[in-house]
């Protein structure tokens, strides 16, 4: 009885703490512009066929950050909607490579890291974020999402 009550309480942290996914920095998986767009640009599907899935720019700055400038097809999802909308508009989610603004920026690694606790796979951070993407002579758009976009990505 003594023991009982003495490992009760750990067997209950040890439920509750255990399903959680944990990740760091180790966990990411770093890519140039250049292997972004190889990624990016690769077919989906069985023996890559067309499939349902779409790989995808995932742009987690805010509204007003988007609209400056961001990666051409990218979707706008700022890091803190990512729990709320990650259904909608990644629920057809093949590769998804997640930038942000510079090198010292950390909202993709932050919004990175959220993915793959939810539970996505094959996420990766473009390392340099989009000035990265600029200097390698790359095109910017300007403006707010594109349902056309949003559509692709999921939202039906």
């Amino acid at each position: 009885m003594r023991y009982t009550r003495f490992l009760m309480p750990l067997v209950l942290i040890a439920l509750t703490t255990g399903c959680a996914k944990k990740t760091s920095d180790r966990d990411l998986e770093w890519v140039t512009p250049y292997q972004a767009m190889d990624l990016i640009g690769k077919p989906t599907g069985v023996f890559g066929s067309i499939g349902d899935d779409v790989n995808i720019w995932l742009d987690p700055r805010t509204p007003p950050e988007y609209a400056e400038g961001h990666v051409p097809g990218a979707i706008s999802l700022p890091f803190p909607m990512i729990e709320q909308d990650h259904e909608s508009l990644l629920r057809n989610a093949g590769t998804i490579v997640v930038y942000d603004t510079n090198w010292d920026d950390v909202i993709a690694v932050s919004a990175s890291k959220r993915l793959m606790e939810i539970g996505y796979s094959n996420v990766y951070s473009l390392r340099g974020g989009l000035e990265a993407w600029v200097a390698d002579g790359n095109a910017v758009d300007k403006g707010a999402p594109s349902e056309a976009t949003e559509h692709q990505a999921g939202r039906r």
